[in-house]
C-alpha cells in the first residue's frame, strides 16, 4: 500500500524525535519510497528530504552525510523546479557553506558552479546575494589554482550584482572593486588596476569607510602609480 499522508507525518516526527543521526535509514528508505510512488513535485517529498538534511545536521563529528545529502537534495530540488527557482539556489548556497567551513572544496565547487552563472534579470536581492556568494566562494577556488582570467570574469559578474543590489552604493560593492584590483594588477593591467582601486577608494568614502580603510587604498594606488 501506498504511503499515506498521515503515515509520513508519524515518520518524519519520529525520526526528528531521535538523537543524533539515528533517524537516518528510517528516512532515507522513506524518501525512497516516496519517490518511487508519487509525483516528483509531491510535497511530501520535499518535507522528506528537508527532514533528511535537519538530522543529518545532528551529527556535528560526522558531516559527511549531511553533505552527501545536502548535495542530494539540491540536485533533486534542481530536478524538478529547475536550475533558477529561488529554492534551488538557496539549497545550493546552503550546500556550499556548509562544504565551505568544511574545507570540502570539491562539494564546494560544486556547489557554486551550480548557480553562479545564473541569470540575474528579474531574480530577488535575496537570490543575487547567493549569487554573489557562490561567485566570490567559485573565484577563491579558481584563485588557488592561478586561473586568473576566469577569476577575472567572476568578480566582474560579482561587481554588476552587487552594484544592481545597492545602487546607492555599500561596502560589498567596495569590496568587488578591490577584489578586481587585486586580479587586474596580478594580470599585469596596472591601469585597470588604478580604475579599480579609485572607484574602491571612491566608494568607502561615500559608505564611510574609515580612515585606515581608506590609508590602505591610498597606498596601494600609490604602488600603481
Amino acid at each position: 500500500m501506498p504511503v499515506t499522508d498521515a503515515e509520513l507525518d508519524t515518520a518524519i516526527t519520529e525520526a526528528l524525535s531521535r538523537r543524533r543521526g539515528e533517524g537516518l535509514p528510517s528516512l532515507i528508505a522513506l524518501r525512497d519510497r516516496l519517490q518511487a510512488e508519487r509525483d516528483p513535485l509531491d510535497p511530501g517529498i520535499a518535507r522528506t528530504w528537508d527532514a533528511l538534511v535537519r538530522v543529518a545536521a545532528r551529527s556535528p563529528d560526522d558531516l559527511d552525510p549531511l553533505l552527501e545529502l545536502s548535495e542530494g537534495r539540491a540536485r533533486w530540488l534542481t530536478a524538478v523546479r529547475g536550475p533558477t527557482h529561488p529554492d534551488v539556489i538557496q539549497a545550493w548556497r546552503t550546500l556550499g557553506d556548509i562544504a565551505d567551513t568544511e574545507c570540502a572544496w570539491d562539494i564546494a565547487t560544486r556547489a557554486w558552479e551550480a548557480i553562479a552563472h545564473a541569470p540575474i534579470d528579474g531574480a530577488s536581492d535575496a537570490t543575487l546575494l547567493s549569487i554573489s556568494l557562490a561567485l566570490r566562494g567559485l573565484s577563491g577556488r579558481k584563485l588557488a589554482a592561478d586561473q586568473l582570467d576566469e577569476v577575472r570574469v567572476l568578480n566582474e559578474r560579482d561587481l554588476v550584482i552587487n552594484e544592481r543590489v545597492f545602487p546607492a552604493g555599500d561596502r560589498q560593492v567596495a569590496l568587488c572593486l578591490e577584489n578586481l584590483a587585486g586580479v587586474t594588477e596580478q594580470l599585469g593591467d596596472r591601469a585597470a588596476a588604478r580604475a579599480y582601486r579609485q572607484r574602491q577608494r571612491d566608494m568607502l568614502v561615500k559608505v564611510g569607510g574609515s580612515a585606515s580603510q581608506l590609508a590602505k587604498v591610498d597606498a596601494q594606488l600609490a604602488k600603481l602609480a
